[in-house]
């Protein structure tokens, strides 16, 4: 309880701090982080050293620093997005072509989306189900803390996100079957299960995927859309979706993960900074398959 009191103190702080006074504190958090804290530090330039092996010290160093700055800044947005309202957020984060992922659902077709921790997932969680036409349903994994995890739920759902646990995917998928939704699933994390896991190029590296949206999608033939979201301008951001299987049912196995990690590799290549790289992304090998 203490952890939750704690939380609803420092959201109510927020509210009084406008948006040009936070980005003045990530900067000050970030140089904590980065110079004197070191937070991660060395998993980061490890992850960006293997994924970017012709870019010089200086070039890495950079997209570090970057790095920092955008781990701040999304950090203190979220908070910052639980007293703001819909409207704002939809505002500083819109979705630029939603016509893509309507159209099946405007033929009664349930779709998978597929998202990274890339710019400000969170403020996706807002801005996405009301420009989609159809339910928004999206996993999350649970926390030990019931009320804690009560009060967040509510402020992601506020906007029409309806969260499940993790292990709920493919049941409420299938009570649910037939009936138009978007699924909502962040894949580019690391497997726990080595086993399980589909292992794809990425970066070009051997690496462990998240197998859920490839499988899931075959399995009920729901077409699969990707969606980015990058930073355009500190504070805002966009929207953007990209047909990644319109026919899963014609697709081989491993086909949608294999097309998920080529189309997050070049979002990542083209906006380096703006990705989670402070998270063991190659930790799992094949080793021991």
């Amino acid at each position: 309880m203490v952890g939750y009191f704690f939380l609803r103190i420092f959201v109510e702080l927020f509210r009084f701090i406008p948006f040009r006074a936070l980005y003045v504190l990530s900067d000050g958090m970030a140089f904590l982080l980065y110079r004197v804290i070191g937070y991660r530090k060395a998993v980061v330039y490890s992850n960006l050293r293997r994924a970017f092996p012709e870019k010089n010290d200086q070039e890495l160093q950079r997209i570090t620093r970057l790095f920092y700055q955008s781990l701040t800044d999304v950090t203190l947005e979220t908070f910052k997005s639980f007293t703001t309202s819909a409207a704002e957020i939809e505002r500083r984060c819109p979705c630029r072509n939603p016509e893509l992922p309507n159209q099946y659902l405007d033929r009664g077709q349930p779709v998978i989306l597929t998202g990274s921790h890339l710019g400000n997932w969170e403020y996706s969680g807002l801005s996405l189900p009301p420009a989609l036409h159809s339910p928004t349903i999206t996993a999350f994994k649970s926390l030990k803390n019931k009320s804690l995890e009560t009060y967040l739920n509510e402020r992601r759902s506020r906007t029409g996100m309806t969260l499940i646990g993790m292990d709920e995917v493919f049941k409420v998928m299938r009570q649910r079957n037939g009936e138009p939704a978007v699924y909502i699933l962040l894949a580019d994390q690391s497997p726990s299960n080595r086993k399980s896991a589909h292992w794809v190029p990425f970066f070009g590296q051997d690496t462990a995927t998240l197998p859920g949206a490839d499988v899931l999608a075959r399995k009920f033939n729901y077409p699969v859309v990707h969606y980015a979201i990058t930073r355009i301008r500190r504070g805002f951001y966009e929207i953007h979706f990209t047909d990644l299987q319109p026919e899963p049912a014609t697709a081989a196995e491993m086909d949608i993960t294999n097309a998920f990690s080529r189309q997050l590799e070049r979002e990542i290549t083209a906006h380096p900074e703006q990705w989670l790289w402070s998270h063991k992304r190659w930790k799992i090998t094949r080793e021991g398959a």
